[in-house]
């Protein structure tokens, strides 16, 4: 897995709208959203998740109206979401030689503690058929949020995540290792 800072064709996106999550302060939200879109335009693709036709539509004239150029390198999806989260539920994305490969995960959205929420689940496998990279299924909850690495096979992550008895209670530590190793390239 590349390190965040590494050059990357694209950034990933959910729009948010969630009242329970961020209540009055939704509107200021999207606004922090529309900076980061027209910031990132400039050097690289931005994917954006919204609901529905209706949403791409008034996201597409916020932008524009903001001084976006929708037409350059802004793609919509249209894949309902129930969170902004999209590091934590979408595919990770990693390289093996000249290749490269999206991983899916499980997402139970933070050990259960949502769920309202894991439903986002299912995002990666609407995004992931799309997108022409080879598929590996890693069959095991975890959070992108819950790691990082280096670029060069170290990967951070914490117990209270992985080994979590609400996320992989039939995985040991070791296991758990062996599969980052796996799918993540970690050392």
């Amino acid at each position: 897995m590349p390190a965040e800072w590494e050059p990357h064709e694209a950034t990933w996106i959910s729009w948010p709208k969630n009242l329970e999550t961020f209540g009055e302060m939704l509107p200021r939200v999207e606004g922090i959203f529309i900076e980061m879109a027209i910031a990132l335009q400039s050097g690289e693709r931005i994917n954006i998740l919204v609901d529905d036709e209706q949403s791409r539509e008034r996201v597409a004239k916020m932008l524009e109206d903001a001084g976006a150029d929708v037409s350059r390198n802004i793609i919509f999806h249209l894949i309902r979401t129930a969170d902004v989260w999209v590091r934590d539920y979408g595919p990770i994305f990693v390289k093996r030689g000249d290749s490269r490969l999206m991983t899916k995960w499980i997402f139970n959205a933070w050990g259960g503690k949502y769920s309202d929420l894991a439903e986002d689940t299912a995002v990666f496998d609407k995004i992931g058929p799309d997108l022409g990279f080879q598929i590996r299924k890693t069959g095991i909850v975890l959070e992108g949020g819950s790691i990082d690495v280096n670029g060069k096979g170290t990967l951070l992550t914490t117990e209270q995540c992985l080994l979590a008895k609400t996320r992989n209670p039939h995985l040991s530590r070791s296991q758990i290792e062996s599969k980052l190793m796996e799918y993540l390239g970690a050392r």
